[in-house]
């Protein structure tokens, strides 16, 4: 019988981590439970060989048949969500759709335009209004704690801090590199500084990027879907759902007008992209809400020091396929139920 690794570390700290590993995963197993179970097994085989045993246990009760009926019980706060989530969009576009504006048009000296603004706020913020309503109020959804308490889990390896902020940036400067050689011409500017005013300022763009949708898509759909139908076929559903909400400005007047066709197959295309690779964070930093509202300010701040070329849609179609392919990496290298590095064979 192999001896236990001396080397784990010791201490309330210790403690408290081992624990945090084995309820989030018995979380995936649609099992909560936040006390000291399974807390011995951790001191009795060390923090090595208890971490390998959470990732055969989360990939295997994900797929067991017992999930069966936590789909079931998971499935209904789920249709929930989403049909919350579409109701608040179309409420908050309810002052632009009845002033016949779409977003083009409207300007300071719009009609009614506090009354547009909080609309626009409601709309961007319905993914998590819709996670926090459901999840409060719902019977089974598991109350506001089931969200708020993953954002406590922000003690991560540093690599996923570089991956959620350096690595939208160096993304980014490859398409715009990739468009500049398509044009044969050398971009004006490579980088600008982000306004610091107005809806799309530097402000803004903190807000929403950490508080408007992340506690939706990956507080809340993520880890109830993932239950009972895996990380991956998940994290699709949520990157087109996610598409699909991203252009709720076609339902204004003369919206369609506002996106090319070559910009919404590139929405949908980055954002798909965009779910599978947050879930491959969320999941490998044991259900870190925080890493994932990270890595969307990431992308977004980059987006702002980084202007894409007013073409069409080339560039974005551009980064959208460097997101693809980076997606693709991590299907090919991940089990596809937890999103998880492969277990190796003994």
């Amino acid at each position: 019988m192999a001896l236990p690794d001396r080397r784990r570390p010791v201490g309330p700290a210790a403690s408290q981590r081992g624990r945090r590993e084995l309820c989030y995963t018995v979380e995936l197993a649609g099992d909560p439970c936040w006390g000291a179970r399974g807390v011995g097994l951790w001191w009795l085989i060390g923090p090595r060989r208890f971490r390998a045993f959470l990732l055969d246990m989360s990939a295997t009760a994900i797929v067991d048949s017992q999930t069966t009926r936590g789909s079931r019980s998971n499935t209904s706060p789920i249709i929930a969500w989403v049909a919350l989530l579409f109701a608040l969009t179309i409420i908050g576009a309810l002052p632009t759709l009845l002033q016949g504006l779409n977003l083009t048009r409207v300007s300071a000296s719009t009609p009614h335009l506090p009354l547009i603004m909080v609309g626009m706020l409601v709309t961007s913020c319905s993914p998590t209004l819709a996670a926090l309503l459901v999840a409060g109020f719902y019977p089974g959804a598991g109350g506001l704690r089931s969200i708020s308490r993953q954002t406590r889990t922000w003690r991560v390896g540093s690599i996923w801090y570089a991956i959620a902020l350096i690595g939208p940036v160096l993304l980014l400067l490859v398409a715009k590199a990739i468009n500049a050689a398509r044009l044969g011409t050398m971009p004006a500017q490579w980088v600008v500084l982000p306004s610091l005013t107005g809806p799309g300022g530097l402000p803004f763009v903190i807000f929403g990027s950490l508080l408007a949708e992340e506690p939706g898509w990956r507080g809340f759909a993520q880890p109830r879907l993932q239950l009972g139908y895996g990380a991956l076929a998940a994290s699709i559903f949520i990157g087109l759902l996610w598409s699909i909400w991203h252009l709720w400005y076609v339902i204004l007047p003369g919206g369609f007008s506002d996106v090319s066709g070559t910009d919404a197959v590139a929405t949908f295309l980055r954002l798909t992209s965009t779910a599978v690779i947050y879930a491959w964070m969320y999941n490998n930093t044991n259900g870190s809400l925080f890493i994932a509202m990270i890595a969307h300010l990431g992308h977004n701040l980059a987006a702002s020091l980084i202007p894409t070329a007013a073409d069409g849609g080339q560039q974005h179609l551009i980064i959208a396929f460097l997101y693809s392919v980076a997606a693709i990496v991590i299907v090919l290298v991940t089990d596809p139920r937890t999103l998880r590095a492969l277990a190796s064979e003994s």
